[in-house]
């Protein structure tokens, strides 16, 4: 790559945020590499993607609160000024690079209102919020996985807004090759963060035995702490703890039923993953998930003691026509580098006539 490119995703080592660093990594090392800032858990990638160059860096709680990116400062000294500076979900406080890319990778510190949490969580949510509207102008571009998260960004500098999801290689994998794996009699659940709403999950499950089958297990994905005493003292519950994605996409391939009725969601693609391999799933009617099934097959329902509507979609009705692959992702975002760059040039040649 003739440009120096630096992505910053020092503060992403699981889930969404990690995903994204592996697939950037990896098709970005097909094309002659960039230099990564990563968290010392990532340094796994130094071997896997050798074309790249790896800055790890280790943050205490009190650095990022006081002293946040001064990282940055050092490695600049030493390539000098990136011809572009990418910052996954990091406050920009000052300009980095030529370009400057902002990516919301997180929703909740800018739309936290009425979504349940606690009060550490809500707290550290609520300072990320400002720290990130307040150095927005910094930003070249302002991107985000989701329509609805780019709307939550508010129209001040809508100019420079710029739609990234995630890649969906696994759900395109899936419907390509038209094979569906033997089911177990099990609904799945994903994630228990408070604004997941496990309490309704439960609901939706519990009404899905009384109208499918008794036999019916309830199984929960995600970090034991903070699941609610009634269900984890069901005999009909089974919880799983953290899984790799792997076992997850397992999970997920061998599910009668997927439920999500999380409250607020940065993209559609926790959705995806279940719509795509459960054979009937019920997701919660937000801004991401309608995206998603834009123009496919769906229908809301209503189920006893949860509110609002969910939505309810079946497998063999959905299509993968609003999907990408990690690699169309990153092509998208290297065209919109390469047009940056350019306007960037412009400028300079103005301001020296």
């Amino acid at each position: 790559m003739a440009n120096y490119l630096l992505f910053n995703f020092s503060v992403s080592y699981s889930g969404g945020g990690y995903k994204r660093l592996f697939e950037y990594s990896k098709v970005i090392n097909s094309q002659g590499g960039a230099h990564f800032i990563i968290h010392s858990n990532c340094q796994s990638l130094i071997k896997t993607f050798p074309n790249n160059h790896y800055h790890v860096v280790k943050q205490s709680f009190f650095e990022r609160i006081f002293e946040d990116c001064k990282y940055l400062k050092p490695i600049i000294e030493n390539l000098g000024v990136p011809d572009f500076y990418y910052s996954y979900g990091i406050p920009i406080y000052s300009k980095i690079g030529v370009v400057n890319w902002f990516h919301l990778s997180n929703v909740l510190p800018l739309a936290s209102k009425g979504i349940s949490s606690n009060l550490l969580s809500y707290l550290k949510a609520k300072e990320l919020g400002r720290r990130i509207r307040k150095n927005l102008f910094n930003a070249s571009v302002i991107s985000a996985e989701s329509e609805f998260s780019l709307g939550v960004l508010g129209p001040q500098y809508m100019q420079r807004h710029f739609l990234s999801v995630n890649g969906a290689d696994d759900e395109i994998k899936v419907l390509a090759n038209n094979k569906v794996c033997e089911k177990s009699n099990i609904a799945v659940v994903v994630g228990t963060y408070k604004y997941k709403s496990l309490v309704d999950s439960y609901q939706v499950f519990n009404e899905l035995r009384k109208t499918t089958n008794n036999d019916l297990k309830l199984v929960i994905i995600g970090p034991t702490k903070g699941i609610p005493a009634n269900l984890t003292g069901d005999g009909n519950v089974i919880i799983r703890g953290l899984l790799s994605r792997e076992k997850v996409i397992e999970c997920l391939q061998t599910a009668r039923f997927y439920i999500s009725t999380t409250q607020i969601e940065n993209s559609y693609n926790a959705a995806s993953e279940g719509i795509f391999f459960a054979n009937e799933s019920y997701i919660s009617n937000i801004g991401p998930h309608q995206e998603l099934l834009a123009k496919m097959p769906h229908s809301l329902v209503s189920i006893p003691n949860v509110e609002p509507l969910l939505i309810k979609v079946k497998r063999d009705q959905v299509n993968g026509d609003n999907l990408l692959t990690w690699t169309q992702v990153v092509e998208q975002m290297m065209t919109k580098i390469k047009t940056s760059l350019a306007n960037e040039k412009c400028k300079g040649k103005e301001n020296n006539v």
